[in-house]
């Protein structure tokens, strides 16, 4: 069975705001264990608190990955239609991935994900998929490298500062 046969990608419900957003507080903990400087230095739930997630999914925004055996929520993210991060010259229809965590003890959920949104997007007519990812996190500009994301540009928000990456569907 494939890894994509496990899961199902889908719009969130909101009884399942708070699991996503337990998402993003587990994941913050675990960048405190492991020694990335990222959203946990970042004041990323000052700027993005509980409500935020409660509005991204009342307004549509808001896709879960759920593992089809237990029903459990083990990959959330907002999925945009128009990012400020990305100059508005930019070409090309793109969903634009936002607040992007996955279940620190489900490898592979991540790329699973990214796959299905992927597909997802191309359904809905959509050129391109874009994302962007902190400047100093070598690993994971790596991983986007081998998902074929091309670095285009460069974003600054807050304290935050990334590179915007798109891939042609």
């Amino acid at each position: 069975m494939e890894a994509q046969d496990k899961y199902i990608f889908r719009k969130a419900t909101a009884d399942e705001v708070h699991a996503v957003f337990q998402l993003v507080l587990n994941r913050i903990h675990w960048m405190d264990e492991v020694g990335i400087r990222q959203w946990n230095v970042t004041d990323y739930v000052g700027r993005f608190p509980l409500s935020y997630y409660e509005q991204k999914q009342a307004e549509g925004e808001m896709f879960v990955l759920e593992e089809k055996a237990t029903e459990r929520i083990v990959c959330g993210a907002i999925l945009k239609e128009v990012d400020d991060r990305w100059p508005e010259t930019v070409e090309g229809s793109a969903y634009y991935l936002h607040n992007f965590a996955t279940d620190t003890e489900k490898h592979g959920v991540g790329l699973v994900y990214l796959h299905l949104a992927e597909q997802y997007a191309a359904a809905m007519g959509k050129e391109y998929f874009r994302l962007d990812c902190a400047v100093d996190n070598a690993f994971l500009n790596r991983y986007y490298d081998a998902q074929g994301y091309v670095v285009v540009g460069n974003c600054v928000h807050g304290l935050y500062h990334g590179l915007l990456r798109e891939k042609k569907l």
